[in-house]
């Protein structure tokens, strides 16, 4: 095709440049693929973990979540997906009854590290970069781990000993399988 550039896939605007916002999503994108490719978010979170692990304790996996409709919000965006996200997670808040252990979860997005001794929930930066730690729970009173892998973002459901639950999503990137697989290990004490 004439006046076309090479590189430039089909575009009349000419001089091949892509839009300044498509460039950052593929740059974040790439970004994400290199770490999940490279590295396990287990490994970015070490170094803040590390901070509040105990002497005897070490962390297994990680993973980020957020509270469950968050990727519907964001795919359909604007003031009705911050809705449909907003009435998601408080639907979910509102399952888990007074006093119970999925009551005590911490709102909005965390990283979840898994540990031998404990569940740690720390709150983290647009980028990923784990921040503070906002909630912990002894693996005694984690019953379960179960994933459901969805079209758009797969759900985790934490099952707790008292019986109650909590369900968050995480990105198809995350590597939430080694994350399930870290906790069946270290439940029947098979942890390396």
């Amino acid at each position: 095709m004439p006046g076309l550039l090479v590189g430039d896939k089909g575009s009349k605007r000419g001089g091949g440049a892509e839009p300044p916002l498509a460039s950052l999503w593929q740059g974040k994108q790439r970004a994400l693929e290199e770490e999940t490719i490279v590295g396990s978010y287990t490994e970015k979170l070490q170094k803040k973990a590390g901070e509040v692990l105990r002497a005897d304790e070490r962390l297994l996996a990680a993973v980020r979540v957020q509270p469950r409709g968050s990727t519907t919000g964001m795919a359909v965006g604007g003031l009705i997906g911050g809705a449909v996200a907003g009435r998601q997670a408080s639907k979910a808040q509102a399952k888990a009854s007074e006093g119970s252990t999925a009551r005590n979860w911490p709102q909005g997005r965390v990283a979840l590290g898994l540990t031998d001794q404990r569940l740690l929930a720390f709150n983290y930066t647009a980028m990923g970069k784990p921040k503070d730690l906002v909630g912990e729970f002894p693996l005694d009173q984690l019953a379960s781990v179960e994933v459901d892998k969805k079209k758009v973002a797969n759900a985790l459901e934490l099952g707790f000993a008292d019986g109650s639950a909590i369900v968050v999503e995480c990105a198809k990137l995350e590597k939430v399988g080694d994350f399930v697989s870290a906790f069946q290990n270290v439940k029947t004490g098979a942890t390396t």
